[in-house]
Protein backbone atom coordinates (compact mmCIF):
# COMPACT_ATOMS: atom_id res chain seq x y z
CA UNK A 1 0.00 0.00 0.00
CA UNK A 2 3.01 2.39 0.51
CA UNK A 3 4.55 1.57 -2.45
CA UNK A 4 0.67 2.22 -4.23
CA UNK A 5 0.83 5.46 -2.43
CA UNK A 6 4.38 6.66 -3.25
CA UNK A 7 3.29 6.11 -7.01
CA UNK A 8 0.40 8.34 -6.04
CA UNK A 9 2.34 11.15 -4.98
CA UNK A 10 4.71 10.73 -7.88
CA UNK A 11 1.97 10.77 -10.10
CA UNK A 12 0.34 13.93 -8.45
CA UNK A 13 3.75 15.85 -8.47
CA UNK A 14 4.41 15.61 -12.23
CA UNK A 15 0.39 16.17 -13.24
CA UNK A 16 1.39 19.36 -11.15
CA UNK A 17 4.63 20.45 -12.86
CA UNK A 18 3.03 19.59 -16.17
CA UNK A 19 0.57 22.22 -14.99
CA UNK A 20 2.76 24.48 -14.04
CA UNK A 21 5.14 24.43 -17.63
CA UNK A 22 1.81 24.61 -19.35
CA UNK A 23 0.21 27.65 -17.54
CA UNK A 24 4.06 29.35 -18.21
CA UNK A 25 3.79 28.57 -22.04
CA UNK A 26 0.40 30.25 -22.29
CA UNK A 27 1.72 33.32 -20.18
CA UNK A 28 4.61 33.16 -22.92
CA UNK A 29 1.87 33.21 -26.07
CA UNK A 30 0.10 35.88 -24.09
CA UNK A 31 2.68 37.82 -23.61
CA UNK A 32 3.79 37.44 -27.27
CA UNK A 33 0.65 38.17 -28.74
CA UNK A 34 0.25 41.84 -26.66
CA UNK A 35 3.48 43.15 -27.52
CA UNK A 36 2.31 45.90 -30.31
CA UNK A 37 6.14 46.41 -31.18
CA UNK A 38 6.25 43.12 -32.54
CA UNK A 39 4.46 43.74 -36.26
CA UNK A 40 4.10 47.92 -35.86
CA UNK A 41 7.91 48.36 -36.13
CA UNK A 42 8.71 45.87 -38.86
CA UNK A 43 11.71 48.15 -40.37
CA UNK A 44 11.16 50.06 -43.98
CA UNK A 45 13.77 47.73 -45.27
CA UNK A 46 12.05 44.88 -45.94
CA UNK A 47 8.93 46.34 -46.95
CA UNK A 48 10.85 48.62 -49.35
CA UNK A 49 11.88 45.26 -51.04
CA UNK A 50 8.78 43.98 -51.36
CA UNK A 51 7.46 47.21 -52.72
CA UNK A 52 9.92 46.95 -55.47
CA UNK A 53 9.43 43.45 -56.52
CA UNK A 54 5.60 44.26 -56.49
CA UNK A 55 6.23 46.91 -58.78
CA UNK A 56 7.90 44.62 -61.28
CA UNK A 57 5.85 41.73 -60.94
CA UNK A 58 2.29 42.75 -59.54
CA UNK A 59 -0.42 41.26 -61.53
CA UNK A 60 2.03 40.55 -64.67
CA UNK A 61 -0.19 37.33 -65.57
CA UNK A 62 -3.55 39.40 -66.13
CA UNK A 63 -1.68 42.47 -67.21
CA UNK A 64 0.72 41.22 -69.43
CA UNK A 65 -0.82 38.09 -70.90
CA UNK A 66 -5.07 38.11 -69.56
CA UNK A 67 -6.25 41.60 -71.13
CA UNK A 68 -2.30 43.31 -72.26
CA UNK A 69 -0.82 40.78 -74.30
CA UNK A 70 -4.20 39.71 -76.10
CA UNK A 71 -5.18 43.53 -76.94
CA UNK A 72 -1.59 44.40 -78.04
CA UNK A 73 -1.48 41.24 -80.46
CA UNK A 74 1.36 39.89 -78.77
CA UNK A 75 0.06 36.52 -77.12
CA UNK A 76 -2.61 34.23 -77.11
CA UNK A 77 -3.19 33.28 -73.89
CA UNK A 78 -5.17 29.77 -72.13
CA UNK A 79 -8.03 28.79 -73.62
CA UNK A 80 -10.12 29.85 -70.49
CA UNK A 81 -9.03 33.40 -71.22
CA UNK A 82 -10.04 33.93 -74.63
CA UNK A 83 -13.28 35.97 -74.03
CA UNK A 84 -11.37 38.47 -73.48
CA UNK A 85 -9.36 38.07 -76.96
CA UNK A 86 -12.65 37.67 -78.16
CA UNK A 87 -13.28 41.25 -77.12
CA UNK A 88 -16.06 40.19 -74.45
CA UNK A 89 -15.22 42.22 -71.97
CA UNK A 90 -14.66 40.76 -68.29
CA UNK A 91 -14.73 37.10 -69.47
CA UNK A 92 -16.01 34.30 -67.56
CA UNK A 93 -14.02 35.50 -64.14
CA UNK A 94 -13.41 38.37 -62.75
CA UNK A 95 -9.86 38.98 -63.83
CA UNK A 96 -9.81 42.61 -63.10
CA UNK A 97 -10.28 42.02 -59.64
CA UNK A 98 -6.73 40.19 -59.46
CA UNK A 99 -5.37 43.05 -60.82
CA UNK A 100 -7.00 45.39 -58.20
CA UNK A 101 -5.70 42.83 -55.46
CA UNK A 102 -2.56 42.21 -56.87
CA UNK A 103 -1.42 45.78 -57.53
CA UNK A 104 -3.61 47.51 -54.64
CA UNK A 105 -2.67 44.69 -51.91
CA UNK A 106 1.28 44.47 -52.89
CA UNK A 107 3.38 47.72 -54.45
CA UNK A 108 0.57 50.08 -53.71
CA UNK A 109 0.14 49.29 -50.04
CA UNK A 110 3.77 48.43 -49.47
CA UNK A 111 4.68 51.55 -50.79
CA UNK A 112 2.45 53.40 -49.18
CA UNK A 113 3.72 51.48 -45.63
CA UNK A 114 7.27 52.86 -45.90
CA UNK A 115 6.07 56.10 -46.89
CA UNK A 116 4.25 56.20 -43.35
CA UNK A 117 7.27 54.98 -41.48
CA UNK A 118 9.96 57.20 -43.09
CA UNK A 119 7.99 60.37 -43.20
CA UNK A 120 8.87 63.65 -41.32
CA UNK A 121 6.58 61.86 -38.13
CA UNK A 122 7.51 58.10 -38.74
CA UNK A 123 9.32 55.48 -36.70
CA UNK A 124 11.84 55.87 -39.39
CA UNK A 125 11.86 59.23 -40.94
CA UNK A 126 14.17 59.78 -43.76
CA UNK A 127 13.00 61.46 -47.08
CA UNK A 128 15.07 59.79 -49.35
CA UNK A 129 13.88 56.44 -48.42
CA UNK A 130 9.89 58.39 -48.55
CA UNK A 131 11.03 59.34 -52.05
CA UNK A 132 11.79 55.93 -53.39
CA UNK A 133 8.63 54.70 -51.54
CA UNK A 134 6.36 57.20 -53.86
CA UNK A 135 8.54 56.22 -56.51
CA UNK A 136 7.58 52.83 -56.54
CA UNK A 137 3.69 53.70 -55.79
CA UNK A 138 3.53 55.79 -58.93
CA UNK A 139 4.67 52.55 -61.07
CA UNK A 140 1.30 50.95 -59.16
CA UNK A 141 -1.12 53.45 -60.04
CA UNK A 142 0.11 54.07 -63.28
CA UNK A 143 -0.40 50.56 -64.28
CA UNK A 144 -3.99 50.65 -62.71
CA UNK A 145 -5.18 54.28 -64.26
CA UNK A 146 -3.68 52.94 -67.25
CA UNK A 147 -6.15 49.95 -67.67
CA UNK A 148 -9.18 51.34 -65.98
CA UNK A 149 -9.21 55.21 -65.94
CA UNK A 150 -10.21 56.79 -62.84
CA UNK A 151 -9.18 54.71 -59.87
CA UNK A 152 -8.23 55.05 -55.77
CA UNK A 153 -5.07 57.04 -55.44
CA UNK A 154 -5.01 60.16 -53.05
CA UNK A 155 -6.76 57.78 -50.46
CA UNK A 156 -5.38 54.39 -51.60
CA UNK A 157 -3.49 51.67 -49.12
CA UNK A 158 -4.90 53.50 -46.14
CA UNK A 159 -6.51 50.40 -44.97
CA UNK A 160 -4.86 50.44 -42.09
CA UNK A 161 -4.88 54.23 -41.02
CA UNK A 162 -8.86 54.16 -41.49
CA UNK A 163 -9.35 54.88 -44.87
CA UNK A 164 -10.95 51.64 -46.30
CA UNK A 165 -13.86 52.84 -49.01
CA UNK A 166 -11.09 55.01 -50.97
CA UNK A 167 -12.27 57.83 -53.38
CA UNK A 168 -11.90 57.28 -56.96
CA UNK A 169 -9.92 60.00 -58.25
CA UNK A 170 -9.97 61.20 -61.97
CA UNK A 171 -7.21 60.10 -64.20
CA UNK A 172 -6.31 63.80 -64.98
CA UNK A 173 -5.82 64.37 -61.64
CA UNK A 174 -3.80 61.28 -61.39
CA UNK A 175 -1.48 61.98 -64.30
CA UNK A 176 -0.99 65.43 -63.24
CA UNK A 177 -0.03 64.71 -59.59
CA UNK A 178 2.23 61.88 -60.71
CA UNK A 179 4.13 64.07 -63.13
CA UNK A 180 4.43 66.93 -60.89
CA UNK A 181 5.42 64.25 -57.44
CA UNK A 182 8.24 62.96 -59.74
CA UNK A 183 9.84 66.47 -60.36
CA UNK A 184 9.82 66.62 -56.70
CA UNK A 185 11.41 63.08 -56.09
CA UNK A 186 14.22 63.71 -58.65
CA UNK A 187 14.91 67.20 -56.58
CA UNK A 188 14.90 65.28 -53.25
CA UNK A 189 17.63 62.41 -54.61
CA UNK A 190 19.96 65.13 -56.12
CA UNK A 191 19.79 66.81 -52.71
CA UNK A 192 23.89 66.85 -51.19
CA UNK A 193 24.02 63.74 -49.22
CA UNK A 194 21.00 61.71 -50.57
CA UNK A 195 23.47 58.69 -51.56
CA UNK A 196 24.13 58.45 -48.03
CA UNK A 197 20.62 58.25 -47.16
CA UNK A 198 18.77 55.35 -50.12
CA UNK A 199 18.28 52.23 -49.57
CA UNK A 200 21.52 50.60 -49.36
CA UNK A 201 22.71 47.24 -51.62
CA UNK A 202 21.02 44.35 -50.09
CA UNK A 203 18.03 45.83 -49.47
CA UNK A 204 17.55 47.82 -52.97
CA UNK A 205 17.12 44.79 -55.42
CA UNK A 206 17.47 46.73 -59.02
CA UNK A 207 20.20 48.79 -58.03
CA UNK A 208 21.89 48.13 -55.23
CA UNK A 209 21.97 51.63 -53.61
CA UNK A 210 23.82 53.39 -56.75
CA UNK A 211 21.91 56.76 -56.60
CA UNK A 212 22.58 58.10 -60.15
CA UNK A 213 20.69 55.24 -61.62
CA UNK A 214 17.78 56.07 -59.18
CA UNK A 215 17.32 59.35 -60.90
CA UNK A 216 17.98 58.41 -64.24
CA UNK A 217 15.15 56.01 -63.16
CA UNK A 218 12.77 58.41 -62.06
CA UNK A 219 13.09 61.10 -64.45
CA UNK A 220 13.17 57.84 -67.13
CA UNK A 221 9.77 57.61 -65.71
CA UNK A 222 8.19 60.96 -65.86
CA UNK A 223 9.12 61.30 -69.57
CA UNK A 224 7.63 58.14 -70.03
CA UNK A 225 4.18 59.56 -68.42
CA UNK A 226 4.77 62.70 -69.85
CA UNK A 227 5.12 61.13 -73.57
CA UNK A 228 1.72 59.39 -72.65
CA UNK A 229 0.13 62.37 -72.00
CA UNK A 230 1.29 64.66 -74.39
CA UNK A 231 -1.26 64.36 -77.15
CA UNK A 232 -4.48 65.18 -74.77
CA UNK A 233 -2.33 68.07 -72.96
CA UNK A 234 0.34 69.55 -75.21
CA UNK A 235 1.70 71.76 -72.57
CA UNK A 236 3.80 68.62 -71.10
CA UNK A 237 5.90 69.41 -73.94
CA UNK A 238 7.35 71.55 -71.04
CA UNK A 239 7.85 68.29 -68.80
CA UNK A 240 9.75 66.33 -71.67
CA UNK A 241 12.12 69.09 -72.49
CA UNK A 242 12.99 69.35 -68.73
CA UNK A 243 13.03 65.69 -68.50
CA UNK A 244 15.39 65.97 -71.80
CA UNK A 245 17.90 68.51 -69.31
CA UNK A 246 18.18 65.74 -66.96
CA UNK A 247 20.22 62.73 -66.46
CA UNK A 248 18.35 59.40 -68.02
CA UNK A 249 18.70 55.84 -68.99
CA UNK A 250 20.71 55.42 -71.23
CA UNK A 251 22.82 52.31 -71.54
CA UNK A 252 20.89 48.61 -71.05
CA UNK A 253 23.22 48.41 -67.74
CA UNK A 254 21.15 51.28 -66.32
CA UNK A 255 18.16 49.79 -67.05
CA UNK A 256 16.24 49.47 -64.58
CA UNK A 257 16.36 45.18 -63.76
CA UNK A 258 15.16 42.75 -61.21
CA UNK A 259 17.95 39.97 -60.90
CA UNK A 260 16.70 36.63 -60.75
CA UNK A 261 18.73 32.98 -61.06
CA UNK A 262 17.94 29.57 -62.07
CA UNK A 263 18.99 27.88 -58.26
CA UNK A 264 16.07 25.13 -57.73
CA UNK A 265 16.07 25.03 -54.41
CA UNK A 266 15.51 29.05 -54.63
CA UNK A 267 12.18 29.02 -56.78
CA UNK A 268 11.15 32.27 -55.72
CA UNK A 269 13.90 33.97 -57.55
CA UNK A 270 13.22 32.41 -60.32
CA UNK A 271 12.06 34.92 -63.89
CA UNK A 272 8.34 34.27 -62.99
CA UNK A 273 7.64 34.03 -67.30
CA UNK A 274 9.94 30.74 -66.41
CA UNK A 275 6.84 29.07 -65.69
CA UNK A 276 5.33 29.53 -69.07
CA UNK A 277 8.40 27.73 -71.00
CA UNK A 278 7.75 24.89 -68.03
CA UNK A 279 4.12 24.55 -69.10
CA UNK A 280 5.42 24.47 -72.64
CA UNK A 281 7.98 21.80 -71.91
CA UNK A 282 5.10 19.91 -70.06
CA UNK A 283 2.83 19.73 -73.13
CA UNK A 284 0.72 22.19 -72.11
CA UNK A 285 -0.02 24.98 -75.02
CA UNK A 286 -1.20 27.56 -72.42
CA UNK A 287 0.35 30.91 -74.68
CA UNK A 288 1.53 31.25 -78.42
CA UNK A 289 2.28 34.11 -80.09
CA UNK A 290 0.54 36.26 -82.25
CA UNK A 291 0.41 36.08 -85.69
CA UNK A 292 0.34 39.69 -85.53
CA UNK A 293 3.75 39.62 -83.37
CA UNK A 294 5.21 36.76 -85.50
CA UNK A 295 4.54 38.46 -88.93
CA UNK A 296 5.42 42.13 -88.10
CA UNK A 297 8.81 40.35 -87.12
CA UNK A 298 9.43 37.94 -89.81
CA UNK A 299 8.02 40.74 -92.58
CA UNK A 300 11.46 42.62 -91.57
CA UNK A 301 14.09 39.79 -90.77
CA UNK A 302 14.13 41.16 -87.25
CA UNK A 303 16.95 39.16 -85.85
CA UNK A 304 15.08 38.99 -82.35
CA UNK A 305 12.93 36.63 -83.83
CA UNK A 306 14.65 33.30 -83.52
CA UNK A 307 15.33 34.68 -79.48
CA UNK A 308 11.98 35.28 -78.94
CA UNK A 309 10.19 32.19 -80.13
CA UNK A 310 10.62 28.82 -81.32
CA UNK A 311 10.32 27.25 -84.42
CA UNK A 312 7.30 25.46 -85.62
CA UNK A 313 7.02 22.66 -88.35
CA UNK A 314 5.91 24.58 -91.48
CA UNK A 315 2.66 23.23 -92.30
CA UNK A 316 3.10 23.41 -96.11
CA UNK A 317 5.81 21.43 -96.31
CA UNK A 318 7.90 24.23 -97.99
CA UNK A 319 10.71 23.90 -95.56
CA UNK A 320 11.70 21.73 -92.11
CA UNK A 321 10.01 24.79 -89.62
CA UNK A 322 9.01 28.30 -89.98
CA UNK A 323 7.48 30.49 -87.32
CA UNK A 324 3.73 30.46 -87.09
CA UNK A 325 1.91 32.18 -84.58
CA UNK A 326 -2.40 32.42 -83.99
CA UNK A 327 -4.89 35.34 -85.15
CA UNK A 328 -6.23 36.67 -82.49
CA UNK A 329 -10.14 36.46 -81.85
CA UNK A 330 -10.71 33.45 -83.93
CA UNK A 331 -14.22 32.13 -82.99
CA UNK A 332 -14.42 28.84 -81.06
CA UNK A 333 -14.50 26.66 -84.27
CA UNK A 334 -11.78 27.56 -86.11
CA UNK A 335 -9.61 28.05 -82.54
CA UNK A 336 -10.53 24.12 -82.02
CA UNK A 337 -8.79 23.01 -85.05
CA UNK A 338 -5.52 24.84 -84.07
CA UNK A 339 -2.56 22.18 -82.61
CA UNK A 340 -0.89 24.81 -81.00
CA UNK A 341 2.15 23.02 -79.86
CA UNK A 342 2.63 23.63 -83.14
CA UNK A 343 2.36 27.40 -83.62
CA UNK A 344 5.04 29.51 -82.11
CA UNK A 345 5.17 30.31 -78.13
CA UNK A 346 8.17 31.73 -76.27
CA UNK A 347 11.44 30.38 -76.28
CA UNK A 348 13.50 28.51 -73.14
CA UNK A 349 16.20 31.17 -73.41
CA UNK A 350 13.83 34.26 -73.30
CA UNK A 351 11.72 32.85 -70.88
CA UNK A 352 15.03 31.11 -68.67
CA UNK A 353 14.99 31.09 -64.85
CA UNK A 354 17.63 33.17 -65.00
CA UNK A 355 16.43 36.01 -67.41
CA UNK A 356 16.55 39.20 -65.41
CA UNK A 357 13.08 40.98 -65.61
CA UNK A 358 12.87 44.93 -67.29
CA UNK A 359 10.97 47.46 -66.39
CA UNK A 360 11.77 50.80 -68.62
CA UNK A 361 14.72 50.59 -70.76
CA UNK A 362 17.10 52.40 -72.67
CA UNK A 363 15.72 51.19 -75.80
CA UNK A 364 12.77 52.82 -75.15
CA UNK A 365 13.69 55.93 -73.84
CA UNK A 366 16.02 56.54 -77.07
CA UNK A 367 12.91 55.35 -78.94
CA UNK A 368 10.92 58.50 -76.84
CA UNK A 369 13.70 60.51 -78.04
CA UNK A 370 13.33 59.74 -81.80
CA UNK A 371 9.84 60.55 -81.51
CA UNK A 372 10.23 63.97 -79.63
CA UNK A 373 12.88 65.18 -82.21
CA UNK A 374 10.53 63.89 -85.09
CA UNK A 375 7.99 65.93 -83.23
CA UNK A 376 10.27 69.16 -82.90
CA UNK A 377 9.78 68.89 -79.25
CA UNK A 378 13.33 68.89 -78.49
CA UNK A 379 16.30 69.55 -81.13
CA UNK A 380 19.87 68.97 -81.48
CA UNK A 381 20.48 64.79 -82.93
CA UNK A 382 19.29 63.32 -86.18
CA UNK A 383 16.00 61.26 -85.01
CA UNK A 384 17.12 58.61 -87.58
CA UNK A 385 20.78 58.44 -85.71
CA UNK A 386 19.08 57.97 -82.62
CA UNK A 387 16.48 55.88 -83.89
CA UNK A 388 18.84 53.12 -85.09
CA UNK A 389 20.65 53.93 -81.94
CA UNK A 390 17.45 52.38 -79.93
CA UNK A 391 17.22 49.30 -81.71
CA UNK A 392 20.64 48.60 -81.56
CA UNK A 393 19.94 49.10 -77.95
CA UNK A 394 16.93 46.83 -77.64
CA UNK A 395 18.30 44.21 -79.66
CA UNK A 396 21.66 44.58 -77.18
CA UNK A 397 19.72 44.09 -74.51
CA UNK A 398 18.68 40.46 -75.65
CA UNK A 399 22.51 39.56 -76.80
CA UNK A 400 21.89 39.98 -80.41
CA UNK A 401 24.83 39.06 -82.32
CA UNK A 402 25.98 42.16 -83.16
CA UNK A 403 26.51 41.33 -87.22
CA UNK A 404 23.02 40.17 -87.13
CA UNK A 405 22.23 43.88 -86.16
CA UNK A 406 24.39 45.77 -88.19
CA UNK A 407 22.67 43.23 -91.13
CA UNK A 408 19.12 44.76 -90.10
CA UNK A 409 20.35 48.21 -89.64
CA UNK A 410 21.82 48.35 -92.96
CA UNK A 411 19.13 46.38 -95.04
CA UNK A 412 16.00 46.48 -94.02
CA UNK A 413 13.52 49.76 -94.71
CA UNK A 414 11.46 49.41 -90.88
CA UNK A 415 14.96 50.21 -89.54
CA UNK A 416 15.50 53.73 -90.98
CA UNK A 417 13.28 56.85 -90.84
CA UNK A 418 12.63 58.56 -94.09
CA UNK A 419 12.93 61.89 -93.20
CA UNK A 420 10.15 62.97 -95.15
CA UNK A 421 6.85 61.14 -94.26
CA UNK A 422 6.81 61.70 -90.65
CA UNK A 423 3.36 59.54 -90.06
CA UNK A 424 5.20 56.63 -91.12
CA UNK A 425 8.13 57.80 -89.31
CA UNK A 426 5.75 57.80 -85.96
CA UNK A 427 4.86 54.36 -87.38
CA UNK A 428 8.19 52.65 -87.37
CA UNK A 429 8.92 54.10 -83.96
CA UNK A 430 5.91 53.44 -82.88
CA UNK A 431 5.90 49.70 -83.92
CA UNK A 432 9.63 49.76 -82.28
CA UNK A 433 8.79 50.61 -78.85
CA UNK A 434 5.93 47.59 -79.26
CA UNK A 435 8.46 44.85 -80.24
CA UNK A 436 10.46 46.24 -77.57
CA UNK A 437 7.99 45.75 -74.41
CA UNK A 438 7.58 42.14 -74.53
CA UNK A 439 7.49 40.30 -72.31
CA UNK A 440 5.93 42.83 -70.35
CA UNK A 441 3.16 43.03 -73.11
CA UNK A 442 0.71 45.07 -71.44
CA UNK A 443 2.92 48.50 -72.07
CA UNK A 444 2.43 47.37 -75.88
CA UNK A 445 -1.19 47.72 -75.31
CA UNK A 446 -0.66 50.95 -73.80
CA UNK A 447 1.46 52.43 -76.57
CA UNK A 448 -1.04 51.47 -79.12
CA UNK A 449 -3.58 53.06 -77.24
CA UNK A 450 -1.16 56.32 -76.89
CA UNK A 451 0.14 56.73 -80.85
CA UNK A 452 -2.64 54.19 -83.14
CA UNK A 453 0.30 51.64 -84.07
CA UNK A 454 0.89 49.43 -84.81
CA UNK A 455 -2.73 49.32 -86.54
CA UNK A 456 -5.25 46.60 -84.92
CA UNK A 457 -7.93 46.70 -87.43
CA UNK A 458 -11.43 46.39 -87.15
CA UNK A 459 -12.66 43.04 -87.24
CA UNK A 460 -14.80 42.42 -90.02
CA UNK A 461 -14.05 38.78 -91.32
CA UNK A 462 -16.72 36.19 -90.03
CA UNK A 463 -14.50 33.99 -89.01
CA UNK A 464 -13.40 36.58 -86.14
CA UNK A 465 -15.27 37.28 -82.97
CA UNK A 466 -16.29 41.02 -82.56
CA UNK A 467 -17.45 40.95 -79.26
CA UNK A 468 -18.73 43.63 -77.56
CA UNK A 469 -16.83 46.41 -79.42
CA UNK A 470 -18.14 45.40 -82.87
CA UNK A 471 -14.76 44.42 -83.53
CA UNK A 472 -12.82 47.33 -82.39
CA UNK A 473 -9.92 47.29 -80.09
CA UNK A 474 -10.94 47.44 -76.36
CA UNK A 475 -9.94 50.83 -74.76
CA UNK A 476 -10.11 49.91 -71.38
CA UNK A 477 -10.67 47.32 -68.83
CA UNK A 478 -14.10 47.37 -66.95
CA UNK A 479 -14.01 48.08 -63.04
CA UNK A 480 -14.03 44.61 -61.27
CA UNK A 481 -17.92 43.38 -60.24
CA UNK A 482 -16.95 41.02 -57.22
CA UNK A 483 -14.20 42.43 -54.53
CA UNK A 484 -14.53 45.91 -55.47
CA UNK A 485 -17.75 46.26 -56.08
CA UNK A 486 -19.25 44.72 -52.56
CA UNK A 487 -16.30 46.43 -50.66
CA UNK A 488 -16.23 50.06 -52.65
CA UNK A 489 -19.22 49.95 -54.41
CA UNK A 490 -20.34 53.07 -53.93
CA UNK A 491 -17.10 55.28 -55.06
CA UNK A 492 -16.82 52.47 -58.15
CA UNK A 493 -20.16 53.85 -58.84
CA UNK A 494 -19.25 57.51 -58.71
CA UNK A 495 -16.36 56.90 -61.35
CA UNK A 496 -18.78 54.55 -63.58
CA UNK A 497 -21.10 57.64 -63.68
CA UNK A 498 -18.15 59.92 -64.90
CA UNK A 499 -17.86 57.58 -68.01
CA UNK A 500 -19.99 58.90 -71.18
CA UNK A 501 -23.13 57.32 -71.31
CA UNK A 502 -22.68 56.24 -67.29
CA UNK A 503 -21.91 52.93 -68.69
CA UNK A 504 -19.05 50.68 -67.48
CA UNK A 505 -17.39 49.68 -71.12
CA UNK A 506 -14.47 48.21 -72.86
CA UNK A 507 -14.66 50.43 -75.77
CA UNK A 508 -14.39 53.78 -73.56
CA UNK A 509 -11.27 55.20 -73.98
CA UNK A 510 -9.09 56.42 -71.09
CA UNK A 511 -8.52 60.33 -70.51
CA UNK A 512 -5.05 60.44 -72.64
CA UNK A 513 -6.18 57.95 -75.47
CA UNK A 514 -7.45 60.87 -77.74
CA UNK A 515 -4.79 59.65 -81.04
CA UNK A 516 -5.70 57.11 -84.02
CA UNK A 517 -3.34 56.34 -86.48
CA UNK A 518 -4.41 58.39 -89.86
CA UNK A 519 -7.39 55.82 -91.70
CA UNK A 520 -5.89 54.15 -94.95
Amino acid sequence: MKYISNIKMVRFILLGLIMLGLSNCTDRWEDMNSDPTRLKLIPDEYIFTSAVRGAFNDASGNLDITYGGQYAHIYISAQWTRDIDKYKGLGNSDYAQSIFWGVYGSSVKNSVEVMHLTAEDGDFPNKWRNAQAQFMAIIGFTKLTDAFGDVPYSEAGMGKYGIIKPRYDTQEYIYTDMIDRLGKIIEILQEDGAAEHIYPKGIDPIYDGNLDNWIRFANSFRLNLAMRVRFVEPQYEDVIRECFTLPLIESNDQNPTLATSSDPNNTAMWNPWYYKWLDWKNDKANLNFSAKFIDILKQSNDPRLPFFSIKVPDPYNIGDSTYLGIPNGLTDELFAQINRRVRCAPSGEFFAADQPVYMLTAAQVLLYKAEALLFGIIDGDDPNTVYQNAITTAMEQWNIAPDLITTYIENEPEATLSGSDIEDDFRKISTQFWISTVPNAYNGWVNIRRTGYPVIPQRTEPWLEKGVTDGYLPTRIMYPYTGEKSNNGEEMQKAIDRLPGGEDKIDIKVWWDVRDAPAD
